[in-house]
């Protein structure tokens, strides 16, 4: 694991960052991020988050399978499984903690005439807030493909970068709290990174086969 630290300076010093100004953010009233938000919307944010949400869908994993067949053929099969881990987490996570989305959140507090929605969204409104999957879903798939590809700081920040504009966007589209998202990004790089060394173990063992 330190190896791993070492060789991904620019990702982990970007993430760290995040988790510590996320500790001061963690301390606001659970909604006011996501109202904060909602007052400075504009037209392209509406579409640029729509888009780039999915992202932390199939849709992302589908581009980073591909671009690994083409580069590292071995861990590209890496990517289905993460998927496959994600989405089992999330599920237990979710099922365990039961909580509610902004949109019953917001419902419940009275203070749904304070937001404006983005016109066609669908709002989830059942108790499945915490952590966000999304997030959860790019912070796994951007760090794992970080990882395959060490002492790149353009492609580690690319890749962190991506990641926490698609956390950003779960709380513009008023999908999840900040909590939800500083959760899923832990979780998520705690996956990616699980994936790597396993994938790693995996493949030192085939060369000593050979």
């Amino acid at each position: 694991m330190q190896k791993l630290f070492k060789d991904n300076p620019w990702f982990f010093g970007v993430f760290a960052a995040f988790l510590l100004i996320g500790i001061g953010l963690l301390t606001y009233p659970q909604g006011d991020l996501l109202i904060r938000l909602n007052d400075h919307r504009t037209a392209f944010a509406d579409q640029f988050f729509q888009l780039f949400t999915r992202v932390g869908e199939g849709y992302g994993y589908a581009v980073v399978f591909l671009i690994l067949l083409v580069y590292k053929r071995r861990a590209a099969w890496g990517v289905p499984l993460l998927g496959i881990g994600v989405s089992l987490v999330a599920w237990v996570t979710k099922a365990l903690f039961h909580q509610p989305r902004p949109y019953r959140y917001f419902e419940q507090q009275g203070l749904l005439a304070q937001l404006d929605f983005i016109p066609g969204i669908e709002m989830h409104k059942g108790l499945t807030s915490f952590p966000s999957g999304h997030t959860m879903a790019a912070f796994a798939l951007f760090s794992f493909l970080a990882f395959c590809f060490p002492r790149k700081p353009w492609l580690s920040l690319t890749c962190v970068i991506a990641a926490l504009l698609v956390g950003v966007s779960r709380m513009y589209l008023v999908q999840h709290f900040f909590k939800d998202v500083y959760t899923g990004a832990l979780l998520g790089v705690t996956l990616g990174a699980i994936a790597y060394q396993l994938l790693n173990q995996i493949e030192q063992k085939l060369v000593l086969k050979v």
